[in-house]
């Protein structure tokens, strides 16, 4: 009975989150060679099912360079067929962007093309899942 209760709960939960877009990209503090920057992660879960967001391990890339990373562990509950929002914190290393440039970038609110690879860990009846993310989009930083 637990396994046919099981195989149900999967098959109804048969798509993962999709990655909508990270919004609301603002910097939170710049210290030396390291600034933080915090937004907003939105996903879309298609599925009847509800699930819990565990961990988002996601590198950001600009111009096809790693610039920096979100490493965030949570319990964030996600509703079925609903979209959602989770906050994220990520860590640039303002060298790796090239000081300046990334001081003029930062400050000026230029537009910047990032990509973001990597996964989410999620939990569905219990069964952990990783789901990978390789998304590309245009943002403009603000202070």
């Amino acid at each position: 009975m637990a396994i046919m209760a099981l195989t149900y709960s999967c098959k109804n939960a048969s798509q993962p989150p999709e990655f909508k877009r990270v919004a609301n990209v603002k910097v939170a503090k710049v210290s030396g060679k390291e600034a933080v920057l915090n937004g907003d992660a939105f996903f879309y879960n298609p599925n009847k099912a509800r699930m819990l967001l565990r961990k988002v391990e996601i590198d950001v890339f600009l111009k096809d360079k790693r610039i920096g990373v979100i490493n965030q562990a949570l319990k964030t509950k996600i509703p079925g067929q609903s979209e959602f929002k989770v906050p994220v914190d990520a860590t640039f290393d303002i060298g790796d962007i090239g000081l300046l440039n990334g001081i003029m970038s930062i400050l000026g609110g230029k537009k910047m093309k990032v990509r973001y690879v990597g996964k989410i860990k999620l939990k569905i009846y219990g069964v952990p899942v990783a789901v990978p993310i390789d998304y590309e989009d245009e943002i403009k930083l603000r202070l």
